[in-house]
């Protein structure tokens, strides 16, 4: 889940700050529509007025306005300073698209897979592969050989994008696929031939205005295949087209909901930690910035020292967040109020933030005019699908806004029939932006999606009376690791591949740090003496650090069930 709370100030000791927003606010009417809630139906439409989507692919739009910045830089690395200009990426972009699939003997609808820290070339990659009609499957680069291997077998990849480092752990995991899962490309050194291919060089080969080009993806075909797990069960590939992520880039553009610089103003500068793997990264925050021009610093691992500097470095206008970082800006000695002073606009997602979290933080950063606002979405939605938008309130903290433009929502009982403002149930949305399913899975699919476009979320939610969504529970089993998924089902199926497991369940417990973490009840075989650092120690040997049994482990005389086998989680967690 991505989770983006109402606009926020800093107290300065009056409500000058306040007032001047709600006297800006009033100029925003003309982008607001006012009779957007249907009490017969119980639906709530989207209050932001209408976007229009164009006909346009991923890289022809966010390219489209580049030639108005194309001398800005657009794209800097914080570990080594490596940068490229608006100009210099789409020109990377573009001979990548043409060489990629031609010296891979790759074409259109192929999948490739991209095993990458947060660098420049991430943006290349993706935008220069799927110009060329290419499907990107992006993958954690801190997942094991065995969870990236049922990735690339599941998603069926061509070819494999990584860097030396990682090179090793992806050679690996290619060849437990069955047809060892095609060629690799390599960020940057290493040697070429036997399947290996340098990225610089095919991002840097020089074409003549005679050398074909690939044809121009549709916006109906496939973009990208990021790996989530639902509301339930094993990661499964988000189907994403094309005109799905150009929607959602277009209504996150709406005047008011991100926040975008005056004209005349500086660049904004946003800082790219949230991983370039999850949609939120990807394409709320990356995408959005190559589209408006923005600078991105993007930051391979997040480090304190090194991120810290980046404050004094760069001077950041814009940032997105998860709460572990706002957690980390608040408390940290490291970063300094005056590091934040150029900041004015923060989203916070991929977890709920506290009330007490966000009024600490803006405490520290004492700046009247900072605009804190959290949102709603899902991989399912090519990132986001509700925000809270310019207009509201300081009385909306807590809620993650209202349905973004050409977006509705409803909220419904256990049998699906929507439910008056003001209930709880199920949250369900649909807009142009919502997935087309799940890869090769039409049992998931059907789980999922309606047969007239509703999204099933699997949160648990209410309406307030304006219609702005606040989440109090969820149906879905995933546990949310400092915003990064863990699928339940993944780890106990990891568990039972070990000696002296009769039966195992996992669940997510809080925690203070990181939202959740994973906590695992055994059942031990007849005779079996496994102890809980015997348990933990074989979870670590297979799966990602995020994923390992931070939560402990209990051993327990049986798993509650109901009548159908079903795990009862809610159960275990009065164990």
């Amino acid at each position: 889940m991505f989770r983006i709370s109402a606009p926020v100030l800093a107290r300065t000791g009056n409500n000058s700050a306040f007032v001047s927003r709600l006297k800006s606010s009033q100029n925003t009417v003309k982008h607001c529509k006012q009779d957007y809630i249907d009490k017969g139906s119980h639906v709530v439409r989207s209050p932001y007025t209408d976007v229009p989507l164009p006909q346009l692919n991923v890289g022809e739009y966010i390219w489209r306005n580049s030639d108005r910045w194309k001398h800005w830089p657009a794209l800097t690395c914080s570990a080594t300073g490596r940068s490229f200009t608006f100009g210099e990426a789409r020109a990377a972009c573009e001979r990548l698209s043409i060489s990629l699939p031609a010296t891979l003997g790759l074409k259109q609808g192929d999948v490739v897979g991209v095993v990458l820290p947060n660098m420049p070339e991430y943006a290349i990659t993706f935008l220069g592969a799927t110009s060329a009609g290419l499907i990107v499957s992006p993958a954690n680069p801190l997942y094991t050989e065995e969870e990236l291997a049922r990735q690339f077998e599941n998603a069926g990849v061509k070819a494999v994008v990584t860097n030396p480092e990682l090179a090793p752990k992806v050679q690996q995991a290619l060849s437990q696929v069955p047809g060892g899962g095609g060629p690799l490309v390599l960020t940057t050194g290493g040697p070429e031939g036997n399947d290996l291919f340098s990225l610089d060089e095919l991002m840097n080969r020089e074409f003549s205005r005679r050398t074909p080009r690939p044809a121009r993806p549709d916006p109906d075909s496939v973009v990208a295949l990021p790996y989530s797990s639902g509301t339930t069960g094993l990661p499964k590939g988000v189907v994403i087209l094309h005109r799905n992520m150009v929607a959602n880039l277009c209504q996150l553009e709406h005047p008011n909901v991100l926040s975008f610089p005056k004209q005349g103003a500086p660049q904004d500068v946003a800082v790219g930690v949230l991983p370039l793997f999850h949609i939120y990264g990807l394409n709320g925050l990356l995408n959005v910035g190559l589209s408006v021009g923005r600078h991105t610093i993007t930051v391979p691992k997040f480090e304190p020292k090194p991120f810290a500097s980046i404050f004094s470095t760069y001077k950041p206008t814009v940032l997105a967040l998860v709460p572990p970082l706002v957690m980390f800006l608040t408390q940290s000695d490291l970063v300094t109020s005056t590091d934040l002073s150029r900041v004015r606009f923060i989203s916070c997602g991929a977890a709920p933030a506290t009330k007490s979290l966000i009024e600490q933080f803006m405490e520290k950063a004492q700046c009247s005019e900072l605009d804190f606002r959290e949102g709603y979405g899902l991989t399912e939605t090519s990132c986001a699908a509700c925000f809270v938008p310019s207009w509201s309130g300081l009385d909306k903290i807590g809620s993650c806004g209202v349905p973004l433009p050409l977006t509705e929502i409803k909220v419904v009982d256990e049998q699906g029939q929507a439910l008056p403002l003001g209930q709880t149930g199920e949250l369900w949305l649909r807009g142009p932006q919502v997935m087309q399913g799940y890869w090769r899975n039409e049992k998931a699919t059907k789980e999922t999606l309606t047969s007239d476009g509703w999204l099933m979320t699997g949160d648990i939610c209410y309406l307030d009376d304006e219609g702005y969504v606040f989440i109090v529970d969820r149906l879905k089993e995933l546990i949310k690791v400092k915003g990064l998924q863990v699928s339940p089902t993944e780890l106990e199926g990891v568990l039972r591949k070990m000696d002296g497991v009769s039966d195992v369940a996992v669940i997510g417990v809080p925690d203070a740090r990181s939202g959740e973490v994973p906590k695992a009840f055994v059942v031990r075989k007849p005779g079996s003496n496994i102890a809980e650092n015997d348990v933990t120690a074989f979870v670590e040997g297979h799966v990602a650090e995020f994923k390992k049994l931070a939560g402990g482990v209990k051993f327990v005389d049986e798993i509650p069930k109901n009548a159908a086998g079903k795990i009862l989680r809610k159960n275990l967690k009065n164990l």
